[in-house]
């Protein structure tokens, strides 16, 4: 087994009832050793007794913990009441994973982008609970000897602009932004961005039927665009492989398709 997966693990794994998330629960799962433990968060209560249902399925040594969560109203507060009483001596490796988000609205273009609430809550989901759940996460495992590492599940559209999806694009690329800042002041952390490709999501789905702009609904429902869609599981493998590898900068960013 590879060192990066051989050690007893604490996960937390946002956005993990469906899609991307599901699979990632489970794909880490099969790997995990005995006494590692996963922490579940997503809104639908339903979804997340499924993932954990399927993770001890794959690896019944593995504690797995749900919590149905409004990211839409989180806090500090409550991602610390989380973390607090965990024993973080019993741990060898701690494991941060970012993956809830959302499109926004594709009503929308740019210009028309000028409502404080309307921004306030797309933030409040894609940006401002993330840091406060990293922020949860570094204070309490603050051990410099003990590995950190944080993923951000991000987007090709945190580095291309396209039309009618500016809230995604934006949310994306600031949380980016907010990772390289991170990495940048915690040089003992290991900070990734990983862009997963075009997966076949509800959210994908959602985008190429109710964007506002013609051209992105043709190009993501176009016969050329399929060659390009990515299979959640591969995508999923492909991150565990980079995090084992460890051919990256912290801070940096890999997209799927990368060499």
């Amino acid at each position: 087994m590879n060192e990066f997966w051989s050690r007893r693990t604490y996960v937390i794994l946002t956005g993990a009832s469906k899609g991307i998330g599901q699979c990632l629960a489970v794909e880490i799962g099969k790997l995990l050793v005995p006494e590692s433990t996963i922490v579940l968060m997503a809104r639908d209560t339903n979804g997340l007794e499924k993932t954990k249902e399927m993770v001890n399925k794959e690896n019944s040594d593995v504690l797995v913990e749900c919590y149905s969560m409004d990211f839409y109203n989180s806090n500090v507060t409550m991602f610390e009441k989380i973390v607090e009483p965990i024993d973080s001596t019993k741990y060898e490796l701690f494991l941060l994973i970012h993956n809830a988000g959302s499109v926004g609205n594709l009503e929308h273009l740019a210009a028309d982008m000028n409502d404080p609430d309307e921004w306030n809550k797309y933030m409040l989901l894609n940006l401002y609970s993330v840091t406060c759940l990293t922020s949860a996460f570094l204070s309490k495992f603050n051990s410099d000897t003990t590995e950190r590492c944080i993923i951000n599940m991000t987007s090709l559209l945190g580095i291309e602009p396209y039309k009618s999806v500016g809230y995604y694009c934006i949310g994306k690329a600031s949380r980016e932004m907010f990772f390289r800042v991170l990495a940048l002041e915690n040089p003992t952390l290991n900070v990734l961005s990983y862009s997963p490709g075009p997966v076949l999501t509800d959210m994908y789905t959602h985008m190429s039927l109710n964007s506002k702009d013609k051209e992105l609904r043709e190009k993501l429902t176009s016969k050329e665009q399929q060659k390009y869609i990515v299979k959640v599981e591969n995508a999923c493998q492909k991150l565990i492989n980079i995090l084992a590898m460890r051919s990256y900068k912290t801070g940096g960013r890999v997209d799927y398709f990368d060499k």
